[in-house]
């Protein structure tokens, strides 16, 4: 199989691109029916992509967050090239997905419950859970002005600022570190202030930031905080900082979601709470139990390297996309071409026997 990633050209706090053309080197390394090659629009001309893609002559392309205009994509179509949309932030910006994925053949989806939402609409759908880079996210020693008692990294959304707000006593008796974008919104901005760090780190940094606290918040987005998904749609998978948080061998506290038990056995491998009164008596529970907090982090950590890598997630998701492929009916005619393939079906993905689309 002939695959061409079409990088998003973007900035990504979580190094997306950069971890996926990786993964996709290691594997064409290792499987010797995949062949890998990348356009990355930031570095790269169209000319050049005109001349990849002659010369490559791919089976498929995917392009992450809709990197290629509508045009682009329906010229591909024409040359019998299978067009996949990867999406890595459903369902906050499910309404300009609905879009987006209008010409291509297939779709990418890294939450659970938009599977069906793109099924409906004819078009393919894979469900595709981000994973951790682990030789980014390990366990480190570090100095002294990384550790905390508690520490949360990320932006300010919505659900964070009310989190942080409504706990901001609490957090004043403790060394507590904020990082990340927006945090001049709190409420008790002046009172925190002190422990905020109130800028984006590379994911380098961030792991420092983990191996230094006793407790990592992991608090989750909720399903509409920019507006952007109307429909409804609910956010049922982990995010990545989940996996991130446990490749360096650290304690979370993660806002629950329903999918959660399916990627880490909560109460053994991962603490979840569902609303601000249990976050605050695990708080102060697993700061008083150290062991604890070690034999779960320790769980989380053993699970993640096992089941939660990248290269152990997209070499499932190749696997499935080659078989795939396999049904799609070659024809030298744009009408009709694709049409006939169904749709992956719940349980496709496999992973240690379960099915990852979960």
């Amino acid at each position: 199989m002939r695959f061409l990633y079409i990088a998003s050209g973007g900035h990504s706090y979580s190094d997306l691109d950069p971890n996926f053309i990786q993964t996709f080197r290691k594997l064409a390394s290792e499987l010797d029916w995949f062949h890998f090659q990348v356009y990355q629009p930031n570095q790269e001309s169209r000319s050049q992509l005109t001349h990849l893609i002659r010369s490559f002559r791919p089976e498929v392309i995917i392009s992450l967050r809709g990197a290629l205009t509508p045009q682009e994509v329906m010229h591909f179509r024409k040359m019998g090239i299978y067009m996949g949309l990867w999406i890595v932030d459903d369902p906050y910006l499910l309404k300009l997905h609905q879009r987006q994925v209008v010409p291509y053949h297939f779709m990418v989806t890294q939450e659970a419950s938009c599977v069906s939402f793109y099924r409906k609409r004819k078009k393919a759908c894979f469900y595709l859970p981000l994973g951790v880079n682990e030789k980014t996210y390990r366990p480190l020693q570090v100095a002294p002005h990384y550790r905390s008692d508690i520490c949360f990294v990320g932006s300010a959304l919505p659900a964070r600022i009310k989190t942080i707000d409504t706990i901001a006593s609490f957090l004043q008796g403790k060394k507590f570190i904020l990082v990340g974008r927006w945090w001049e919104r709190l409420k008790n901005y002046h009172r925190l202030k002190h422990g905020i760090i109130n800028q984006t780190i590379p994911p380098t940094e961030t792991a420092k930031y983990y191996n230094g606290a006793n407790i990592v918040l992991n608090i989750h987005r909720t399903k509409n905080d920019v507006r952007g998904n109307p429909y409804g749609m609910p956010a049922n998978t982990p995010n990545n900082r989940t996996f991130d948080i446990a490749a360096c061998r650290s304690f979370q506290l993660v806002s629950h979601r329903r999918d959660l038990h399916r990627f880490l056995k909560v109460g053994h491998e991962v603490v979840s709470y569902k609303g601000l009164v249990e976050l605050k008596q695990k708080v102060h529970y697993y700061l008083k139990h150290p062991a604890k907090r070690e034999q779960i982090a320790i769980r989380a950590y053993r699970r993640t390297l096992r089941d939660h890598t990248y290269t152990r997630k997209m070499r499932g998701f190749l696997h499935q996309l080659r078989i795939h492929m396999q049904k799609v009916r070659t024809t030298s005619e744009e009408d009709g071409l694709f049409e006939d393939i169904e749709s992956p079906q719940d349980g496709d993905f496999l992973n240690e026997g379960e099915p990852l689309n979960q």
